[in-house]
């Protein structure tokens, strides 16, 4: 009889839990985050080659810069990330394009940098990103890039280009 009577407790808090609704995957989880403080619609567009392992050409795939903005907040991994006084986020909107029959993985933040204040030898990687994406065949995949900035910093310039190629600069005037 004891064991039957805890049983009942047991299968009766289950039932009350779930009438509460605390069922797991019914909450909202969407997680907001504050307006850019600044952005720019860049719309450049660049085609890169897609070598396989013996580094012959195979392809091709577009990497288009759509926009840049200043955030001072951003998702990681599905966090929230808040810049510290001093600090906001230089955030890089990206469209990767990719016209094979065939997935690629492109390492995105190798093929931009970010100069500030006129340096332009001190060449900066971005902090936050998802590399590799993954872009499915004959498909288009977004991402983001993001260099963490100064709030005092002047004079943004994205250097896009492949590692050992020339390069195109775009100058960030908001």
């Amino acid at each position: 009889p004891i064991i039957i009577v805890v049983a009942l407790i047991a299968v009766g808090v289950r039932s009350l839990s779930l009438i509460n609704g605390n069922v797991k995957g019914t909450t909202d989880s969407t997680i907001e985050i504050e307006k850019a403080l600044k952005s720019k619609k860049l719309d450049r567009t660049f085609n890169f080659p897609l070598n396989d392992a013996a580094g012959k050409e195979v392809g091709t795939f577009k990497y288009i810069v759509e926009s840049v903005e200043v955030r001072n907040e951003i998702i990681v991994k599905g966090q929230r990330a808040t810049a510290i006084k001093g600090r906001t986020f230089l955030v890089v909107n990206l469209k990767l394009v990719n016209d094979l029959k065939k997935g690629v993985n492109i390492n995105t933040r190798d093929y931009i940098r970010l100069t500030v204040n006129g340096k332009d030898k001190e060449l900066l990687a971005a902090d936050v990103h998802n590399d590799p994406v993954e872009v499915q065949a004959i498909s288009t995949e977004y991402s983001r890039l993001g260099f963490a900035t100064n709030d005092t910093d002047k004079k943004h310039v994205l250097v896009i280009g492949e590692i050992d190629g020339s390069k195109q600069r775009i100058e960030i005037n908001f």
